[in-house]
């Protein structure tokens, strides 16, 4: 495996008249993520050559046993003091590319063609991507191959407005990393200042803050060897594995549980779906009447117009809900943060009936959707367990 470190050029912190740079932990914990399981780094930055290092990451109070080895690393050092340019680097010689933070990035790779396009590069390769901190501002101008914004309609993290407000840099950074990611349609997702997180979404895997960027060097590692094993024999693309196990569209072995939605409209659903959760459209039904197929985690729904009797059920109407507050089904979503899902999904258009609000133990929302059909949104409190 190849792996390609891009770090920034860029040392000075706006109009502040202190140094910036990369940040030492977003590079060696990542670095020794990579090194230690045998893997070839290459380091680049847009100028090539010695990167500047934001001093105060290499402070006392920032140091951690990974940034002391790095500083006692001559062979790193000296890797280090010789980054390739940028603009020398190709997609084609690389497996993954991966973006430690540090303020710079948001004045130089935030804005350098030759690292947009490098990015868009290993998208369309279908090559995973790892991006930590700031730098995940670099994503802000990056398009998808059909010219939409990357981060659109994609979860995604980066360095938090609190934590950003903490550093007193809010009015000084060229844009807010949260806000900016907001601005291009993403769903941004964050925990607790400093608090470790890593979020992964298809291709992208993105991390919160300096304290996540070993966690996501190591969940980037997962996903290019996940990549790199071939399929067992049967199955198709149409999978997602969910820890140890295998839910398909179609089963090839077993049975796989389906919800199956009457609708008025298949795109507008199949959108809804895709807008708010996260959904993939796997096919948009046909004018002979084949329903749409959505993936959402390890759910899939049928979503198809109403007709009937048919010869396989010939006592049987299917309608979209008459009254929708006369239900006897719903769909539930049971989720880790459920004041979190509330904020973003209605940022995202979903219709919500009440805010969370706790019942029988847990906390509950309702959603419903274009149709009338209601979603129920779950957090179990904390300590319940089931099965």
């Amino acid at each position: 495996m190849k792996i390609l470190m891009v770090l920034t050029s860029h040392d000075t912190l706006g109009n502040t008249g202190r140094k910036t740079g990369f940040w030492l932990e977003e590079l060696a914990a990542p670095y020794y993520v990579f090194k230690d399981a045998g893997v070839e780094i290459v380091l680049a930055s847009p100028r090539g050559g010695q990167p500047p290092l934001d001093p105060k990451s290499n402070e006392p109070g920032f140091q951690t046993d990974l940034t002391r080895r790095f500083n006692a690393d001559a062979a790193a050092n000296s890797q280090l003091a010789a980054t390739v340019r940028l603009d020398s680097v190709r997609q084609e010689d690389f497996d993954t590319v991966f973006y430690p933070g540090g303020h710079g990035p948001m004045w130089d790779l935030a804005e350098d063609e030759h690292s947009i396009k490098l990015i868009e590069s290993f998208v369309a390769a279908g090559k995973p991507i790892g991006i930590v901190c700031h730098s995940t501002g670099a994503l802000h101008r990056v398009k998808t191959p059909g010219g939409e914004f990357l981060v659109q309609g994609k979860e995604v993290t980066g360095f938090t407005n609190g934590e950003e407000e903490e550093m007193k840099l809010t009015k000084v950074v060229p844009f807010l990393v949260e806000d900016e990611m907001l601005k291009r349609g993403a769903i941004f997702s964050k925990k607790a200042d400093w608090a470790v997180h890593v979020v992964s979404d298809g291709l992208l895997i993105t991390g919160q803050n300096p304290a996540s960027s070993g966690p996501a060097a190591k969940t980037l590692m997962a996903a290019v060897q996940q990549k790199a094993t071939p399929a067992p024999a049967g199955t198709s693309g149409s999978q997602t594995q969910v820890e140890q196990k295998t839910y398909q569209m179609p089963p090839k072995d077993g049975f796989t549980i389906a919800h199956f939605l009457t609708v008025a409209d298949i795109e507008r659903s199949a959108r809804f779906y895709e807008t708010v959760f996260g959904g993939r459209i796997l096919s948009r039904g046909d004018s002979s009447g084949a329903p749409g197929y959505i993936q959402i985690a390890n759910t899939w729904l049928i979503v198809n117009v109403g007709g009937g009797p048919t010869p396989d059920k010939p006592a049987v109407i299917l309608s979209t809900p008459s009254d929708p507050n006369l239900v006897n089904s719903f769909i539930n979503i049971r989720v880790a943060d459920i004041q979190a899902c509330y904020k973003i999904w209605q940022r995202l258009g979903a219709d919500f009936i009440t805010e969370p609000k706790d019942k029988y133990g847990e906390t509950r929302c309702y959603i419903r959707d274009p149709d009338g059909y209601i979603i129920e949104v779950g957090q179990s409190k904390p300590g319940v367990t089931y099965g």
